[in-house]
């Protein structure tokens, strides 16, 4: 079945992103707050809330780059977002609550307020699929072990979707989906039992022994 809750991103792998190699002891570069125009002064962070926005952002800039590609972006695009997002947050450190989801729909915002990536199909994702049975396909894997899930959504889901699978992924329960896509809960939980059932489908058809693992779309063993 789809996974609940996302692991959280291990600091090396956040560096692997972007394109850095990490080696013991040595830190990631994280955005630091600059001041804006005197028309709308801030003050800087303490010293503790630095640290805390750092360790945000160590633990969502994978999670967060993936959520992006699974809308359709490429890899470049989708960390560009990610990034963008990050330091957007961060000049918003103090009164964001649900940092979380503010920084998915912040990304999700960068991505598509282009005009070419608007009229674009989400025709991209990079999302991996997990059951507490099948570990080859832990949440916890790098992008680029994540093949099975990349041809499944392309071929088989369509964008809203894609974008409630997305959530989903990250974690979030089917009423705060709702909330962050403005949609009932009950047409949150449609998505998800529709995309469960081709998932099912594809599985039975391509990998029957993965299928037997996971259930059928109610998450009933067969």
């Amino acid at each position: 079945m789809w996974g609940r809750k996302e692991a959280r991103r291990s600091e090396d792998e956040g560096a692997e992103l972007h394109g850095q190699e990490a080696t013991p002891g040595e830190a990631l570069e994280f955005p630091r707050q600059k001041r804006r125009p005197s028309h709308t002064p801030v003050q800087p962070l303490t010293a503790m809330e630095q640290e805390r926005y750092d360790q945000f952002y160590r633990s969502e800039f994978t999670s967060l780059t993936r959520h992006v590609i699974f809308l359709g972006a490429t890899v470049e695009e989708a960390k560009d977002a990610a990034q963008s997002s990050l330091v957007d947050l961060l000049m918003n450190w103090r009164t964001v609550r649900s940092p979380r989801a503010w920084c998915r729909k912040a990304a999700a915002h960068h991505f598509m307020r282009n005009d070419i990536r608007i009229n674009r199909s989400l025709a991209s994702a990079r999302r991996s699929l997990t059951s507490d049975e099948a570990e080859a396909y832990s949440l916890s894997s790098p992008l680029e072990d994540w093949e099975f899930v990349i041809t499944f959504v392309e071929t088989h889901l369509t964008g809203v979707q894609r974008q409630v699978i997305a959530w989903h992924i990250d974690g979030f329960e089917p009423q705060e989906i709702a909330v962050q896509l403005r949609m009932t809960p009950a047409t949150v939980r449609s998505n998800l039992r529709h995309a469960r059932k081709k998932l099912a489908s594809v599985l039975v058809t391509d990998h029957p022994e993965l299928a037997k693992s996971m259930g059928d779309a109610e998450g009933k063993r067969k």
